[in-house]
């Protein structure tokens, strides 16, 4: 190939990185444990970032919104009075629901979630009303009892999977749908806290 087609196609592929890392996907590393059993620290995860608002790029304006965020989606999104950190948490209510913890069991709308026993002893399966269910981390949270809070139209209330570790909506409260950076897509590759690779979960679906 020639040296002046050589130089185009890395132009084109450099370009179109570029496209993709500023408006289609990111990659975040998980430094927390907030997300555990279903995001572990030192996971490499991929954000949508299309799913839902298309943003100038280098700055939080939004140019229009692509898609609404559901119940039980794990998102990325920063915090207006945490700075420019990104956050990892799972949504459990949307815009006009009723969020309370009452002795650490979840209510929405005024419906308790079912709790059953796993055969991991540290893990246990959250059920919501709705159906959905996941692994959430056992632990007796700071915050056992928290609300009623009503979420306001246009935000999200987001919690860790790992309650009894997690700085998430019962610290900030609702958060604003603007604030969304993506929806996780995937762990496309994970590293352990000693360096080790974890290829079990690389390319794994978020529970």
């Amino acid at each position: 190939m020639a040296p002046k087609n050589i130089a185009k196609s890395f132009l084109i592929a450099t370009a179109t990185a570029l496209v993709v890392r500023l408006f289609v996907v990111e990659d975040f590393r998980i430094s927390s444990d907030s997300m555990t059993p279903n995001l572990l620290k030192g996971d490499l995860i991929l954000v949508s970032k299309s799913a839902f608002n298309l943003r100038l790029p280098f700055s939080s304006f939004e140019l229009f919104r692509t898609g609404k965020p559901k119940r039980s989606e794990v998102v990325a999104f920063s915090v207006p009075e945490q700075g420019t950190d990104t956050y990892v948490k799972r949504i459990v209510a949307l815009g006009g629901d009723r969020v309370e913890i009452k002795e650490g069991s979840l209510w929405i709308n005024g419906e308790m979630a079912e709790y059953q026993e796993t055969p991991e002893s540290n893990q246990i399966l959250e059920k919501w009303p709705s159906g959905r269910s996941y692994q959430i981390t056992k632990g007796k949270s700071q915050l056992a009892d928290y609300g009623p809070v009503d979420v306001p139209a246009d935000h999200f209330f987001a919690l860790g999977d790992n309650r009894s570790d997690s700085v998430d909506s019962r610290k900030w409260g609702p958060v604003p749908y603007s604030c969304l950076k993506g929806r996780v897509a995937l762990v496309w590759i994970s590293v352990g806290s000693s360096g080790g690779v974890r290829p079990s979960r690389w390319l794994s679906a978020i529970q």
